[in-house]
């Protein structure tokens, strides 16, 4: 993974009139929640450029973080925060990725760009499923998403019913790396994630691609999921930094497509 060079630190449009979608050089979506008291910025990028003086830029306000969970793209600018929660059951992904961050950050530091100090697990508070972060005037919900990691969590804003996936459920789901669950453990923790919040959103935000997806997105993994456990999928090879699995929905082209939901996953690690 490099750093494109010549490209803006990060970008920033609305998703709602409370709700921002930031998006780092490397097209990882954050979003920014901001209350009449406070502020939440969903997750931190891969830490490359001063993204606390970018959210300042954006809200007067005190901002806590909550990270989905301990990725390379998601958790890696939280030091330039002060009050940062995660799910603890995602710290050794955190360590594990630390020196996947290196590099990274070593490139984009040659190249002038101001740069995060790793992530400091001892320095986070602890996020857990139905913590609830009263932020004034709108509340975020915390829901257990295990699955992508085993600390993944979604976030559901009842008030602008917004449901904020991270990676835990998006069109092109990573289960097939060594710290993701089976593909039956996936649709399983799915069904709680579906049943918790049925009927209280409208619409789904991710973290890749145009961050925006299709408000069935859940109900499709979970259909998809069921054909991978049944053996019926499309099953087609996929390989990404040495790491290789199965890609559960051929697209044309073979390219994920923004409007389909894909499970990407283990096949030894299915049940």
């Amino acid at each position: 993974m490099q750093m494109p060079s010549g490209e803006a630190d990060f970008t920033v449009e609305p998703v709602t009139g409370r709700v921002l979608r930031l998006r780092d050089a490397l097209g990882v979506c954050m979003y920014l929640v901001i209350g009449t008291r406070r502020a939440a910025l969903v997750d931190t990028g891969h830490g490359v450029g001063d993204l606390g003086a970018f959210v300042a830029g954006l809200t007067h306000r005190p901002v806590t973080v909550l990270l989905t969970h301990g990725h390379i793209d998601h958790a890696f600018g939280a030091s330039w925060f002060d009050d940062v929660l995660m799910d603890p059951r995602d710290l050794p992904v955190l360590g594990a990725h630390q020196a996947l961050s290196a590099g990274l950050i070593a490139d984009a530091r040659r190249q002038g760009h101001p740069v995060a100090e790793a992530p400091d697990p001892a320095t986070f508070g602890r996020l857990s499923p139905d913590d609830r972060l009263d932020l004034g005037g709108l509340a975020i919900r915390v829901l257990e998403a295990s699955g992508h990691t085993p600390g993944s969590v979604a976030l559901l804003i009842e008030e602008e019913r917004l449901l904020i996936t991270g990676d835990a459920a998006n069109q092109f789901t990573y289960l097939f790396h060594p710290e993701a669950a089976t593909v039956e453990q996936f649709r399983k923790q799915l069904g709680r994630l579906r049943a918790a919040s049925d009927g209280l959103y409208d619409r789904v935000c991710v973290s890749h691609g145009p961050g925006d997806a299709p408000r069935h997105l859940l109900d499709d993994l979970d259909r998809l999921a069921g054909r991978v456990l049944a053996r019926t999928d499309d099953a087609v090879p996929f390989e990404f930094n040495g790491d290789s699995g199965r890609i559960a929905r051929r697209a044309a082209g073979d390219e994920p497509h923004d409007d389909d939901a894909n499970l990407v996953y283990n096949p030894l690690r299915l049940a």
